[in-house]
């Protein structure tokens, strides 16, 4: 059976976003976060040396990587018969858009969330005093108009279609909700909405607070 090996607060939660809209069986088994650092415990260390969240077990084998863990499962379990096809073809014409959006998640979009979160927790000297905040501040706005942009032209992500890229971005997306930043974007605001209306997110939310 596929396993979620699941960091509280973490990304793992649209891994099982991910199983839950394509169907797959799988369980989920949950990791607290050392209360000194904040990091994975070391008990993940026996998983895998990185001891990253999220995780994947497929039989023997451990799958680290937002990015790699979707294409895993996407390619081993998503092509198969009464499965829904988030996944387009590389012949399909969204194809580039969505393998763009897919790893931009975890690449361009991720990296100035990250750095003012690290900011504002005072992890690189007083808060508001280096020039990480600026950067970060800057980045996040001009993506966060950009994004708004985007899906004022079109309902999802990759195009017409709901795929992978929206559990991807989708998740981003909502973080940017849960900071309370939301407001000023109202394209990314009727996207959120739209994401929690699903059946599949909302089973996912639910079994990724069950497994705390």
């Amino acid at each position: 059976m596929l396993t979620v090996y699941h960091l509280e607060t973490s990304r793992s939660d649209r891994v099982i976003w991910l199983l839950e809209e394509l169907g797959l069986d799988y369980q989920v088994v949950t990791f607290d976060r050392d209360p000194k650092t904040m990091r994975a415990p070391e008990a993940m260390k026996a998983l895998h040396p990185l001891a990253k969240a999220p995780m994947l077990g497929d039989g023997d084998r451990i799958l680290i990587e937002s990015g790699a863990i979707f294409e895993y499962l996407l390619g081993r379990y998503g092509d198969q018969p009464g499965r829904p096809q988030l996944a387009p073809k590389p012949s399909d014409p969204d194809w580039p858009d969505y393998l763009q959006w897919l790893h931009f998640a975890e690449g361009s979009a991720m990296l100035p969330m990250l750095l003012d979160h690290f900011e504002k927790a005072g992890m690189c000297g007083p808060v508001g005093s280096s020039q990480i905040a600026g950067m970060a501040r800057s980045e996040m706005d001009r993506l966060f108009k950009a994004l708004d942009g985007i899906l004022a032209k079109q309902e999802w992500m990759a195009g017409p279609r709901f795929t992978a890229a929206d559990c991807m971005m989708g998740w981003y997306i909502e973080m940017i909700e849960l900071r309370g930043e939301i407001a000023p974007y109202p394209a990314l605001q009727r996207y959120v909405a739209k994401l929690a209306a699903r059946p599949a997110r909302q089973r996912a939310k639910a079994r990724a607070q069950k497994a705390h």
